[in-house]
């Protein structure tokens, strides 16, 4: 019998930066029990909060429900909806700009990336994943359109007006 719960880690809940910063506090909270503070046990659980927080999507296909919604220490947080159907998934070729300033200079970077969707009956698109190689990009999206038994569709060679 075929699994019909389908759940997908769609991105982290928080920035790269903070992530970082997580890991930071973590290591002084442990520099700063070593030395005898007890106020620091308090940080431990940063860098645990800020690694393990995820955006998340499950599909329910016995009671036609999806959920978006945030999972931490095992359970997402999130409304679950009504499925109306699926449509089809599809990979979309994006370009980004990140602009990075100094006092002297601004430099602007360019790259592209592939983002996986989902289109539902409804005509709600929902984000599953961001790689920045197509392959990549469409084994996973191939893999989620196998779980949902949704047709694929790549669209990333598709002029953008």
């Amino acid at each position: 019998m075929p699994a019909t719960l389908h759940s997908y880690n769609t991105g982290h809940y928080f920035s790269a930066s903070a992530r970082v910063f997580g890991w930071i506090t973590t290591a002084l909270a442990v520099t700063m029990i070593v030395n005898g503070s007890v106020a620091a046990y308090a940080f431990l659980p940063t860098v645990i909060i800020t690694q393990f927080a995820h955006y998340r999507t499950e599909f329910d296909l016995a009671q036609m429900t999806y959920r978006e919604g945030v999972r931490f220490a095992g359970i997402t947080f999130g409304k679950m909806l009504p499925l109306a159907g699926i449509d089809f998934l599809f990979l979309k070729k994006n370009n980004y700009k990140q602009v990075s300033e100094s006092r002297a200079s601004m430099s602007t970077f360019q790259f592209v990336k592939y983002d996986g969707y989902i289109k539902l009956s409804d005509n709600l698109k929902l984000h599953l994943l961001q790689r920045k190689s197509k392959e990549q990009a469409m084994q996973e999206m191939q893999q989620i359109a196998q779980d949902l038994q949704a047709e694929l569709r790549d669209l990333t060679e598709m002029k953008m007006q």
